[in-house]
């Protein structure tokens, strides 16, 4: 087993000094903001549109609690996530300035001081060597760089800080209990910022436990040390849970759309369709030499088969797990590191909820520091020391070359545009891009093609349809965009805009009867929406008016 004031990186006949936990944080920290430094240059991209730029609430907010209590999505997209932390850091981010230089300056602090804390976690729990070397991998990883280069990507960012206060305050607890309210204080902040960091009661079970038998301690002594600090954990988890629904509507769990593939299927069918793609998490955080803006159908997809993909998925964490499991003779870290990945993972995996997201970069942030520890665990007790230095210092420049070289594409939205065709030409949200492109072009029979493809690869994704509607009802073809609205409800009816358009086009089309039941039926589950209140007030007021006689 490595020991506690062991130092992984050594050069043979030299002096080495004696490293310390915050000197694993503050290399790691200034390695992160050092990589992440390029994407100040970046300007809104995408998501950041919609969440931040367009948004009158973060740029002149009425209140603190209109913004504590505004979902984090606009209502037009469907507002069922709250993360008031980070709209918070937006409205503050606008009283220093609007220039997107600011808000992403802001993101790569973030990125510093999320890896600060996740390094000063690593070496708490095994040493200052390896906690340096697992920090340095974990700040230059490139998979990191969609969560750092857009500026949506901050809650992950201020969730994976908050995420390792809390495991912090739980080893420093062990001595003093008045860390315990660091582990409730750290878990709110996390919640606040998303939502998948409701996995830390398990994370805090798992780490005190694994510490545990690390230093000989018996099971059942770990476990009855852990319970305080799970209850601590837990706390927060359960408070946001059950405070969300007073704030934003939807279900606790509502996801929006599916996935391509998702539809129809249970708990352990998806668990089994999502098996192949776990290999593809895998290699994005051993090999990340090819990432992509997007991994949705034909690029990546759900099967339920019995497949190669299956057998070698299953085979490949099956041999991970007897592995570690063989190496805790001499270490436990790496089986720490592999059950860190399956517990943060879990959330994002469409396993427990399905989502409409099968596989990004961004949701593998937190998850990737399991899979660098293991790592780094498993060199350490393989290696001699000698190559340990070399092969780190291999892994540091490539990560840093390939972090950098890769934010640019989130420079603007026409290099976005541009990677996403590159990266994954058949995605739907490729197709959904190019069809938009062409309709601007005026070449209106290419873009309904490629909206139509885009519909047919992924049909409970609301967006493709809902735009293809809005281009029929510009030219007048109220039928169609009627039926394509009706879609894009059944497949998330959490969105407002379907709801605005659909009576408008409703009227068009001379159903006046049909606009106004379905105004009144928007209304009455968006009471708190503006937009929705007034476009039915003039729904009703147009189907009020007698009809105009025939001449």
């Amino acid at each position: 087993m490595l020991g506690r004031d062991r130092v992984l990186l050594t050069v043979p006949g030299r002096f080495t000094a004696r490293l310390l936990p915050w000197h694993s944080a503050v290399v790691a920290g200034l390695a992160a903001a050092l990589v992440s430094a390029p994407s100040i240059r970046n300007g809104f991209v995408e998501d950041d549109h919609w969440v931040i730029e367009q948004r009158a609430l973060l740029r002149h907010p009425p209140s603190l609690p209109a913004v504590l209590t505004a979902p984090y999505w606009p209502p037009s997209f469907g507002g069922t996530m709250w993360r008031p932390a980070v709209l918070t850091t937006y409205a503050l981010d606008y009283r220093v300035s609007a220039n997107p230089w600011w808000f992403h300056f802001v993101n790569v602090v973030w990125a510093a001081v999320a890896a600060a804390l996740l390094a000063l976690l690593a070496s708490l729990v095994t040493d200052a060597g390896v906690g340096l070397a697992v920090g340095l991998l974990f700040a230059v990883h490139p998979v990191h760089v969609e969560a750092v280069a857009n500026v949506v990507g901050r809650a992950e960012l201020m969730a994976a800080a908050g995420y390792a206060f809390a495991l912090i305050a739980a080893l420093r607890a062990e001595q003093n209990r008045w860390w315990l309210a660091g582990v409730v204080l750290g878990g709110a902040f996390a919640m606040v910022s998303k939502e998948h960091p409701a996995t830390l009661p398990a994370a805090v079970l798992l780490l005190v436990l694994i510490r545990g038998l690390s230093r000989g301690e018996h099971w059942r002594g770990s476990l009855r040390s852990a319970w305080p600090l799970v209850a601590g954990a837990a706390l927060p988890v359960l408070v946001y849970f059950a405070v969300r629904p007073l704030v934003v509507q939807g279900k606790t769990f509502e996801s929006g759309g599916l996935a391509p593939g998702l539809g129809g299927l249970g708990l352990l069918a998806r668990a089994w369709g999502m098996a192949p793609l776990s290999l593809v998490w895998l290699r994005l955080l051993i090999v990340p030499a090819h990432l992509s803006v997007d991994y949705s159908p034909t690029y990546a997809a759900i099967s339920t088969g019995l497949t190669l993909p299956h057998l070698a998925a299953i085979g490949t964490w099956a041999a991970l797990a007897w592995g570690a499991w063989r190496l805790r003779r001499r270490t436990w870290w790496p089986l720490l590191g592999l059950l860190w990945f399956a517990i943060t993972i879990a959330p994002v995996s469409n396993i427990l909820v399905p989502t409409e997201i099968l596989v990004a970069e961004r949701t593998l942030y937190l998850p990737s520091w399991g899979a660098m520890l293991a790592l780094v665990a498993t060199i350490a007790a393989l290696t001699p020391p000698r190559v340990r230095g070399p092969l780190l210092a291999i892994a540091v420049v490539f990560g840093g070359w390939r972090t950098v070289t890769r934010i640019a594409v989130w420079r603007n939205d026409s290099s976005f545009t541009t990677a996403l065709e590159r990266d994954a030409p058949t995605s739907y949200r490729s197709l959904w891009q190019e069809g938009q492109d062409a309709f601007d072009a005026g070449r209106w029979g290419s873009g309904e093609k490629l909206l139509r493809e885009a519909i047919t690869a992924a049909p409970q994704i609301p967006g493709p349809k809902e735009e293809l509607a809005r281009r029929y009802a510009a030219a007048g073809h109220w039928q169609p965009a009627v039926v394509l609205l009706q879609g894009a409800i059944a497949d998330d009816s959490s969105r407002t805009r379907p709801w605005i358009e659909l009576p408008r086009v409703l009227l068009a089309a001379g159903d006046t009867a049909g606009a106004a039941a379905v105004a009144q039926t928007a209304a009455a589950r968006f009471p708190g929406d503006s937009e929705v209140i007034r476009n039915a007030a003039a729904v009703q007021e147009v189907a009020k008016r007698p009809p105009r006689p025939n001449r």
